[in-house]
């Protein structure tokens, strides 16, 4: 065996790729198993329970440059999603009163209602799936790492 064929597996063996590639690996299943339930019990995909739930924990309402960063949405995405929670009627546009440029979404009655049908679901998928799986111990340094990690990369 040569050099560069020993360097390169020395390479694909680093614990670097292998810890992201298991973090990727376990966010692509959770996200399958959740949307699978929220589709089967609510009618909604992923990305919809995730806007409704952002809007739901804002402050009544957040901009689309605001719900498209916390989602990691570009604006012509964020804008079509609106778009279309807006025709389900989940979700209603607001004008910013100080600044005519900029809409807020905002949650309709349907939009909580909705969302609060979903949660259930959602919280009891997250303990079957993920809450379980992490000791109390655990968690704080769990979330420590995760919003450096989600801060680093924004």
């Amino acid at each position: 065996m040569d050099h560069s064929t020993l360097e390169s597996r020395e390479l694909l063996a680093d614990e670097r790729i292998t810890a992201f590639g298991m973090l990727v690996e376990a966010d692509r299943r959770m996200q399958r198993v959740f949307e699978q339930s929220l589709r089967e019990h609510h009618g909604m995909t992923i990305v919809v329970f995730e806007a409704l739930l952002r809007l739901g924990r804002s402050e009544g309402h957040l901009s689309m440059s605001e719900l498209a960063d916390q989602m990691v949405l570009s604006s012509g995405g964020v804008t079509r999603l609106i778009d279309r929670l807006t025709r389900d009627g989940l979700v209603e546009r607001v004008q910013c009163p100080e600044d005519r440029r900029v809409q807020w979404a905002r949650l309709t009655d349907d939009g909580r209602k909705a969302l609060q049908s979903a949660l259930a679901t959602h919280l009891d998928d997250l303990d079957r799936h993920f809450a379980q799986l992490i000791s109390d111990d655990e968690l704080p340094t769990l979330l420590r790492v995760l919003d450096r990690l989600r801060s680093e990369c924004r």
